[in-house]
């Protein structure tokens, strides 16, 4: 079924200190606007999703098993299902976009 959202009129989820998102879930992916406060940590995890994005604004510190990536406005990336990844907001913080195969299964329907 199609749906179409408005990204201001969904919910703000908080998944660490300084990061936070919003999601709708469709079939087949979950799509997710992140706000990263300058500095904030993502701490190392995985999930059996794929994850794909791009940073609209300011930039990210991706560290994975290749080591550590600086990413900015225009860079796209992926990671696949159950690689341990982590990050850090760049001194400005950051907007980023990203979409999750299969849907976030740990994250409730908006």
């Amino acid at each position: 079924m199609t749906s179409f959202h408005q990204l201001d009129e969904l919910p703000i989820t908080e998944s660490v200190p300084g990061i936070s998102f919003r999601h709708v879930h469709g079939e087949q992916v979950s799509f997710s606007v992140f706000e990263l406060e300058p500095n904030a940590d993502l701490p190392r995890h995985s999930h059996h999703n794929e994850q794909a994005g791009t940073v609209l604004r300011g930039s990210v510190t991706f560290f994975t098993a290749e080591g550590e990536t600086q990413v900015g406005p225009g860079d796209i990336w992926v990671i696949p299902g159950g690689e341990e990844h982590g990050g850090r907001g760049g001194p400005d913080g950051a907007t980023v976009i990203e979409v999750f195969a299969p849907p976030r299964a740990d994250w409730p329907q908006p």
